[in-house]
């Protein structure tokens, strides 16, 4: 279509009033609007100075939301009927609604920037739209490829983060996963993420596509200062090589006094000892060694160290969860204490911590054979309850407990509910099928009183029926007003008879008073007018 259009008008260069350049460099997903968007003071502007009134490219694009001539932002919905409209429409004309057709430019004063959103946000929706202008104006002067943009993005997080894809994504504000697809990745970047690396970057977008790759280390100086001044807050520390972790362990042997391989880890900004260790295990093991040596180790066992918790405190503690009924755990206790497991207090404490043990193992017995007890039960039960329904019984917030422990009365039930269920669907089934021979016909709510049933329980085991039930109640009900509307229209006919014998006009109010009844006015009107149309009397 656009070759065929450029040789109606003699032009080429009408593809640059498309995104067909970029075809290869980025997505189309998320990249056009839904809904039309536009300026109102270049509308305005431009019917003013009698110039052509157009949409420009740049407002077809998501990522550009500010107008970079008047600096407000784009509009989405009409002034004048409050709706918003799709890009083309039956009725698109530039410069008007396609739904009310009303002029939608104006001269008021642009939005300050800064002052309707935060300054920051402002800011950055400014430089996306101008990035996305520039990208515009160069596409007939550049050639853009994704392979670029891939190229230079390994070269940045390279020099910016020397390596560290986790790191160089926190400061783009992107995951990981999506930054190995960028870098490694077969498909196409969205414009929006590209914009986003680029604006955290503080390089220009055209940059990004064109050069191949960009040798200037300089250009992502920006990036690495602000990797630099939020590492700090970072988790995940920069990649550093073997040898220079190998260089802060041999220092670490000959400080006093020895540090732990933890304490090195942290400077280094480990999570962990297993990286040293994978590094040099001697040296790793040789500063465990010189830690040991220093008697830092163990500091609680040294004379004279003061006690986590007295002993009478942990006697009481003891002795107090033994004489409730649902004594908690040794685990907890010692947690509770301060101590790191229950060995101290099984240690000091033997007697009452197996006194403990024991009531503990007791009443999880006790426990489970209630629960034997209850699903014996239920297979008793009429209607049969349900697991869901026995676990509330007992305490559980789910059924797998009962299964663990009782896998074959659990299937027992379920087998037992099964049945129980195919009964009492058919009896429903008879039920519903002995109401469609009864007169009048019932309607489905009613049965659901009689049945004690809910009507969503009826239509998911009986659906059939429940359809029959009320096509037939539907259809009893339109004889029904059938026959009242034929006996009120021969009504009607009397009346009127009766009215212009006695030479009055048979007006509506009067067949209603003859009637007696004041209600129905719309159908005794209507019967009027058909009996007047039979007796042929002027309205």
């Amino acid at each position: 279509m656009r070759t065929a259009l450029e040789r109606a008008t003699h032009q080429t260069n009408l593809r640059f009033l498309t995104l067909l350049s970029f075809k290869n460099v980025f997505s189309r997903g998320g990249l056009f609007r839904s809904i039309r968007s536009w300026c109102p003071i270049c509308y305005e502007g431009w019917r003013c100075a009698g110039t052509i009134v157009f949409e420009p490219l740049l407002w077809t694009i998501k990522s550009a939301t500010i107008c970079l001539r008047h600096g407000c932002s784009l509009e989405e919905v009409c002034p004048h009927c409050h709706e918003t409209m799709p890009p083309l429409g039956t009725y698109t004309r530039p410069g008007c609604c396609s739904k009310c057709l009303q002029w939608l430019g104006s001269s008021g004063l642009p939005e300050p920037v800064g002052q309707s959103n935060k300054k920051a946000r402002t800011t950055a929706k400014l430089w996306r739209t101008k990035s996305v202008g520039e990208l515009l104006a160069a596409a007939p002067h550049f050639g853009f490829s994704s392979d670029a943009f891939k190229a230079n993005l390994r070269t940045c997080i390279e020099y910016v983060a020397e390596g560290n894809v986790l790191a160089f994504a926190e400061v783009v504000q992107l995951s990981r996963p999506g930054l190995d697809y960028l870098t490694n990745g077969k498909g196409l970047p969205e414009l929006a993420t590209l914009l986003q690396i680029c604006y955290r970057a503080g390089v220009p977008l055209t940059v990004f596509l064109t050069s191949h790759p960009v040798a200037d280390s300089a250009t992502w100086d920006q990036l690495k200062q602000a990797l630099q001044s939020g590492r700090k807050d970072r988790r995940v520390p920069l990649a550093r090589s073997r040898e220079q972790v190998r260089v802060a362990l041999r220092e670490a042997v000959h400080e006093l006094p020895s540090p732990s391989l933890s304490e090195i880890a942290r400077r280094l900004d480990y999570k962990g000892v297993d990286g040293l260790r994978d590094v040099d295990d001697a040296l790793s093991k040789r500063l465990a060694a010189n830690y040991r040596k220093s008697g830092r180790t163990h500091w609680w066992r040294k004379p004279g160290t003061a006690r986590i918790c007295e002993l009478a405190e942990i006697r009481a503690v003891l002795d107090h969860s033994l004489s409730e009924k649902q004594p908690r755990s040794l685990y907890e206790l010692a947690d509770n204490l301060g101590y790191v497991n229950e060995g101290y207090i099984q240690h000091k404490f033997p007697q009452l911590c197996s006194a403990i043990r024991q009531k503990i193992r007791k009443n999880r017995e006790e426990r489970i054979c209630r629960m034997e007890r209850a699903l014996e039960n239920a297979l008793t039960d009429e209607p049969p309850a349900s697991l869901d329904e026995l676990c509330r019984r007992l305490g559980y917030s789910c059924s797998t407990v009962l299964k663990n422990h009782f896998p074959v009365l659990c299937n027992e039930i379920l087998t037992r509910r099964r049945f129980h269920r195919r009964q009492k669907v058919l009896e429903l089934k008879k039920a519903l099928q002995s109401a469609l021979l009864n007169v009048p016909a019932p309607s489905l709510v009613s049965l659901c009183k009689t049945l004690k049933t809910p009507e969503h329980t009826l239509d998911k085991m009986c659906p059939r029926e429940c359809a029959s039930i009320r096509a037939r109640y539907r259809h009893a009900r339109e004889d029904a007003s059938a026959r009242r509307k034929e006996q009120l229209r021969q009504e009607v006919r009397k009346i009127m008879q009766k009215l212009h014998g006695e030479g009055r006009y048979p007006t509506i109010k009067r067949v209603r008073i003859m009637r007696g009844q004041t209600n129905n006015w719309a159908e005794v009107s209507t019967a009027v007018a058909i009996a007047r149309n039979e007796f042929r009397i002027a309205i």
